[in-house]
């Protein structure tokens, strides 16, 4: 299974239940057809710093590809940024230790040996870096998987249309 099809079915799976997406909507009551983030977003809860290393982190665990753009095309890092400002405090604190593990880290090396080195565990992670990591890839998928990019040119969502014929099974009626 590719990397990309492997993240696909983590996006269409459950959120995650640490995530104050309810908080979120109320912040954001948009009207219909406009996008979710507003052309003049200002960060709310990561410093400018931050948002950089997000964005690089991002990245790195969605990039850009021939088939569509990655994770910061998306604008994921502003998507993590308003998702933890409406978040619990305990969300906050867990995302402030976060980023300053992953900045010592890639400190000793590169932001792209501190993903791998956070990842090796991911299934079972040990560590305050490796845990951090599996929200990170978790709030990663689903910032760009609700967004544009994400939803429509690489998962190729096209909207509410009939199918009558789907490749491999028998017709409907």
């Amino acid at each position: 299974m590719e990397r990309r099809t492997a993240l696909r079915i983590i996006a269409l799976g459950a959120m995650a239940p640490k995530l104050d997406a309810l908080g979120a909507a109320t912040h954001c009551a948009m009207q219909e057809g406009t996008a979710w983030m507003p052309a003049d977003y200002k960060l709310q809860f990561l410093t400018p710093a931050e948002n950089e290393m997000v964005d690089q982190l991002t990245e790195i665990i969605i990039p850009a590809d021939a088939h569509s753009p990655g994770a910061r095309a998306a604008k994921v890092s502003l998507f993590v940024d308003l998702m933890v400002a409406t978040s619990s405090d305990a969300v906050k604190q867990q995302w402030r230790d976060g980023l300053r593990l992953f900045q010592e880290a890639a400190a000793q090396s590169s932001p792209a040996a501190a993903i791998a080195k956070a990842a090796a565990h991911e299934e079972h992670p040990m560590t305050d870096l490796e845990r951090f990591f599996v929200a990170l890839k978790v709030m990663t998928v689903n910032g760009y998987y609700t967004s544009e990019i994400g939803i429509h040119q690489d998962l190729e969502y096209i909207g509410n249309t009939y199918v009558d014929i789907f490749p491999g099974y028998p017709p409907l009626l």
